[in-house]
């Protein structure tokens, strides 16, 4: 349960993507508990002079960290020299399909005391009532974690900027809409960035102010933390907005709500009833 959001915004021509997520964290896969952790849930996953992500997670605390872990392990031990979004999202997606065969192999094949290795083995022979069951837990675990599990991938690369969605063993890209959003906050927050209409050719600053107001709308749902982290991106900085920043900019969105209030109220004012 929690808020993540990614969306794409430019300085002048420079494209950028601001992140924002709450602290609220959940520990277990059934009956989690719940709390707002003193760490953010924003992960930086590469950071170069041609590319900047991070990475934010819903759902299970103990799952994403796997993930994520593999994910920079993954990207770390690549003989590539990452430099586009592309190949970050690629190699995320790598990360969360060894995930999953990890989770299979660990929770389903090794109490039949099988191995990934010994269902590709031809000559490994599995009786059919267990290969059956092989089957169906299989199955059942892939949508367990396909719903249970997601992570948003933003960033900029040389590319260009990318706002993914990792979920089950695949992606959404949400480029094209400009923003994308995961967690138990997410319909409230996605209402803001419709009512701004906003795209990816917003400026950084409409960014950063839909962001603001959407992560505050967000915490209307259960679920969501009140706490909140805010990192920019671009090709070759990663800015992490540290405490102070993120109050000043709170206080700026409840001056523009109160301008807004008072400017719609102004021209009700004027309407001359008869």
């Amino acid at each position: 349960m929690t808020v993540g959001i990614g969306a794409i915004a430019k300085n002048g021509g420079d494209p950028h993507v601001i992140v924002s997520a709450d602290r609220m964290v959940t520990y277990g896969q059934q009956s989690g508990v719940e709390y707002e952790d003193t760490n953010s849930k924003i992960e930086s996953i590469i950071s170069n002079e041609g590319v900047n992500a991070v990475a934010v997670g819903s759902g299970s605390t103990t799952y994403i960290d796997e993930v994520i872990k593999n994910i920079r392990r993954t990207i770390s031990d690549s003989d590539q020299n990452i430099r586009s979004m592309n190949d970050v999202l690629n190699h995320s997606l790598s990360a969360l399909k060894y995930t999953v065969q990890e989770s299979i192999s660990n929770q389903i094949l090794a109490p039949f005391g099988y191995s990934l290795e010994d269902l590709r083995d031809s000559d490994t022979e599995i009786p059919a009532e267990i290969q059956k069951g092989i089957f169906e837990q299989t199955a059942n675990l892939r949508e367990q974690i396909a719903n249970e599990v997601h992570i948003l991938i933003a960033g900029v690369g040389v590319d260009g900027p990318g706002v993914y969605l990792l979920h089950g063993t695949d992606y959404t890209n949400f480029n094209d809409m400009g923003y994308g959003i995961i967690g138990s906050g997410s319909d409230s927050a996605r209402l803001t960035f419709i009512r701004r209409r906003y795209d990816r050719n917003c400026s950084v600053r409409e960014g950063v102010f839909t962001v603001l107001e959407a992560k505050n709308q967000s915490e209307e749902r259960q679920g969501v933390g009140q706490q909140m982290d805010l990192v920019l991106l671009s090709s070759d900085q990663m800015d992490i907005l540290d405490n102070t920043e993120i109050m000043n900019l709170r206080e700026f969105l409840e001056d523009i709500g109160e301008a807004e209030k008072n400017a719609r109220e102004n021209v009700m004012n004027d309407w001359e009833y008869i």
